[in-house]
């Protein structure tokens, strides 16, 4: 009976144990993240650079995954901020470029730097403006509502405290809207609109004189130059020198709930396809790590640095070098603390079998002094008192005397044997006594 409900109770824990097993890979399934099979990415306006590197990265990652991208037109930055947080009613979109420094970056994580903005303050010839300082006073294009570019605009003017009539309109009406006198443009170099202006004689570039100042005073920029004849060499050189101009840098950013299987993927196919040759603009890695911001996803963190997993474990081996003294003493002390213990015990051991020593041989003393006593009775009634007093005895030390090293000692197998030995020769005579008082009564 006890086999079979042993038998039992171990099916019952076998059973257990597999279903804890198939419940926690049918969860790990279920619940481990893995691609969407649609992803929107929020980019800018149709024709501009943010829109072209996404529609690049469109195609690289439909031909590389089984997903569906979508590309959301927006007017710039601060509109594909508020689409990854779903603010104003915005529709949710999963990626987003935007212009580092143009929006704040609560809430958002960048997966990956990708190219460099330069600032091109673009002047109309023939209006008395040679310096940023000579646009005071005049009609600027900054940027479209919602764009990086505006941000980047007004910081500028705000910079040289520059007091204009601020029109939010794409920069290329330079080309078409006489009113304006200029435009304050951040972008990649190779965008096809500001190259269209560029190469216009109408407009001259106009170098920040005051890039390192500026650097110092807004973090999301750096002083750069504008080479002569990045734009143009034929009919003239656009610029005919180099510019002191500030860049920032556009980023493909991501809200806090985002995909991490989606960033592995777009970090891959970033770095590591052919999209370099395609759009020359994208940083190599090694400079996309060096631009990475506070803000970087940890995905992405481990994607550019996996040296700091090498880096904390040898952290961590570090600082178990460095306390091995403190470890030592606290074994040490430990160590010390249950030696002491165990003396303690030994010696409230030893104090408990020499107590229990002397308390036997106080026992044999009794048993002596009663096996003395029977020998002179010859009634029953005294003979069987002696033989109750030492059963007692028997009784009580057997109680008392509980030491394993006593209980295995000599003396108490002598102790046991003469109380024995003594039952039995008072039963002997307690017999022996009923014969004689029976042989009495009948001679009587």
């Amino acid at each position: 009976m006890a086999l079979k409900k042993k038998l039992t109770v171990r099916k019952v824990i076998t059973f257990v144990m597999l279903s804890v097993l198939l419940v926690s890979l049918v969860t790990w399934y279920f619940t481990r993240e893995t691609l969407p099979g649609r992803v929107r990415i929020a980019t800018g306006p149709t024709g501009g650079l943010y829109h072209d590197f996404t529609l690049r990265i469109k195609k690289l990652l439909e031909d590389r995954f089984s997903l569906e991208v979508e590309l959301v037109s927006t007017s710039g930055s601060n509109s594909n901020r508020q689409r990854l947080l779903g603010e104003a009613g915005a529709e949710l979109v999963d990626l987003a470029v935007v212009q580092d420094g143009a929006v704040s970056m609560k809430d958002l994580f960048v997966v990956a730097p990708i190219y460099k903005e330069l600032v091109h303050v673009i002047v109309r010839k023939g209006r008395g403006m040679d310096s940023i300082p000579d646009i005071d006073g005049k009609r600027v294009a900054v940027g479209l509502e919602g764009s990086g570019m505006q941000v980047s605009a007004d910081n500028i003017l705000n910079h040289y405290q520059l007091e204009v009539e601020r029109r939010s309109v794409s920069f290329r009406d330079l080309l078409t809207d006489e009113t304006l006198d200029a435009a304050i443009v951040t972008s990649g170099v190779f965008s096809a609109d500001l190259r269209e202006v560029l190469i216009d004689e109408r407009f001259v570039l106009l170098p920040v004189e005051d890039a390192v100042a500026f650097e110092v005073k807004h973090f999301f920029f750096k002083s750069a130059t504008i080479p002569v004849g990045l734009y143009s060499e034929k009919p003239y050189s656009t610029p005919s020198e180099e510019l002191k101009t500030i860049s920032t840098t556009a980023s493909v950013v991501v809200g806090q709930d985002a995909n991490e299987q989606l960033i592995e993927a777009v970090l891959g196919t970033i770095y590591e396809s052919e999209l370099r040759q395609e759009f020359p603009l994208l940083m190599d890695r090694d400079e996309a790590a060096e631009l990475s911001t506070l803000r970087l996803h940890p995905v992405s963190r481990k994607y550019f640095f996996p040296q700091d997993d090498i880096g904390e474990i040898a952290t961590l081996l570090e600082s178990i070098s460095a306390a091995k003294e403190l470890l030592l003493a606290f074994a040490a002390g430990l160590y010390l603390i249950w030696d002491r213990l165990k003396r303690r015990k030994e010696k409230e051991d030893e104090l408990r079998y020499i107590e229990q020593r002397e308390n036997l041989d106080q026992f044999l003393d009794r048993t002596l002094k009663i096996e003395k006593q029977q020998m002179e009775l010859t009634d029953v009634a005294s003979l069987e008192s002696c033989l109750d007093r030492v059963t007692l005895i028997k009784l009580e030390a057997l109680g008392e005397l509980t030491h394993q090293d006593l209980r295995s000692n000599q003396a108490f197998t002598i102790f046991l044997m003469q109380c024995a030995n003594l039952i039995s020769k008072i039963q002997r005579r307690i017999d022996q006594a009923y014969r004689m008082e029976s042989r009495g009564g009948k001679d009587a």
